[in-house]
């Protein structure tokens, strides 16, 4: 087993304080940091393109959901090897590569719902190995080094994508003209001492690092690299944001990163997770679950466009549920009063016309305490999930959606027992 030592790392009070995103003193770099006033400008600048970015990926994930889900739809009819087959299968994997970038939209607008869950890093990795050749380009060589008896981690997919990308994205960028970088994966473990220096729990974690064998990071700039807003690159080529974003998303996952350099020989990022407690051999990148029972149950869809709620009604039909479909709050509101006792579950759009899909189902639960009720949105933020995680009776999809993915959390819902 692995051990992490002998790497540099920012102190405890410091990680604590780029954590918030406050500023931490540290000698001034010429050129790099901005002034106060220019930094506000900039911070409102990236909010007003993140909610661009977010209301585009919410159009986009609904349109995704409609190749995805009509391309599994037709692969039903056809058999494996079948030319059809082949052709349309093409067709649903270029839907699902759009569907990571989307995700990786959404969490560049900050619009993402976290959904953590046990998987496989050396998983999100093969998944990504195809996309991250394109992002490095030709004149890099891209090494993946992977631990063959690798642990599985608690964590959200979308969210660990968005830090390997960020990170070979900084790789990339430390070797304009070419060169390589390696990714590994590995167990480890963190004795006492080295879990104190890192400010995390000591014992059996699971580590992956990023290295180049670029220019290389200068000793005064290391303390502050995972900063919001601090970038090393010219002025106009980063926002400083993206190391940022991974701090802040590996903290949240209960881990740690770091980063060792030497100027002239490169940088290695390493980034520390805790080790799942119930080891899962078969736990998967999400988008891939195994095939869901099918039901009887009525289920009331409420989407406001026409093309998603057909597909999505078509889908549950072929399972065997028997399905209403509203366009808004105020027909959903409407079937419910008619259909109250056969209506098992309402799956709703979070973002729509003039009731949001919180507020009819606020609504409904007052008509019928416990009534489960399943989210599904292309872009969802804080206004509408405070706390980034459904409470109990509620479920959440992100768009888009394919048909085993809807399947199996609709069969997950309505299995669980009521808590009332």
């Amino acid at each position: 087993m692995a051990t992490l030592s002998n790497v540099r790392l920012t102190g405890p009070a410091q990680s604590e304080a780029m954590a918030s995103g406050a500023s931490v003193p540290a000698k001034e770099v010429a050129g790099q940091d901005p002034e106060p006033t220019e930094r506000q400008r900039e911070s409102e600048r990236m909010e007003t393109i993140g909610r661009l970015v977010g209301a585009v990926a919410h159009d986009f994930a609904n349109i995704l959901t409609l190749i995805s889900g009509y391309s599994e739809l037709i692969l039903n009819r056809f058999e494996e090897g079948d030319p059809v087959h082949l052709e349309v299968d093409e067709i649903r994997k270029a839907a699902n590569r759009g569907a990571r970038l989307t995700a990786q939209l959404l969490g560049f607008g900050r619009g993402q719902t976290v959904q953590p869950r046990t998987l496989s890093l050396n998983s999100v990795l093969c998944e990504m190995d195809r996309m991250l050749h394109v992002i490095v380009g030709e004149s890099i060589e891209l090494q993946l080094v992977l631990c063959p008896t690798l642990a599985n981690v608690v964590a959200d997919p979308g969210q660990m994508e968005q830090v390997i990308m960020n990170l070979v994205l900084n790789a990339r960028d430390a070797i304009p003209a070419g060169g390589r970088i390696r990714i590994e994966t590995a167990n480890a473990d963190l004795g006492e001492s080295d879990a104190r220096e890192r400010n995390l729990p000591p014992g059996p974690c699971v580590a992956f690092s990023v290295t180049d064998d670029g220019h290389g990071i200068a000793p005064e700039a290391v303390s502050r690299i995972f900063e919001p807003f601090f970038t090393t690159k010219e002025h106009g080529k980063g926002t400083g944001l993206g190391l940022n974003t991974v701090y802040r998303i590996v903290k949240e996952s209960g881990g740690g990163v770091w980063v060792d350099s030497v100027p002239g020989n490169g940088a290695t990022f390493t980034v520390c997770l805790p080790r799942a407690l119930e080891e899962d051999p078969s736990a998967e990148v999400p988008g891939v679950p195994e095939k869901a029972e099918a039901g009887c149950e009525t289920i009331l869809v409420v989407e406001d466009e026409y093309s998603v709620r057909h597909l999505l009604a078509q889908i549950l039909h072929r399972r065997g549920y028997s399905v209403l479909q509203a366009a808004n709050g105020a027909e959903a509101i409407e079937l419910f009063s008619k259909n109250s006792e056969e209506i098992r579950l309402v799956l709703t759009d979070m973002v729509m016309p003039q009731m949001s899909g919180r507020q009819l189902a606020a609504f409904l639960l007052r008509i019928r305490p416990g009534l489960k009720i399943l989210y599904m949105s292309g872009y969802t933020d804080d206004v509408l999930v405070p706390t980034g995680a459904m409470s109990s009776g509620m479920w959440f999809l992100q768009k888009p959606i394919r048909p085993e993915a809807l399947a199996a959390k609709v069969r997950e819902a309505l299995d669980t027992p009521a808590t009332n």
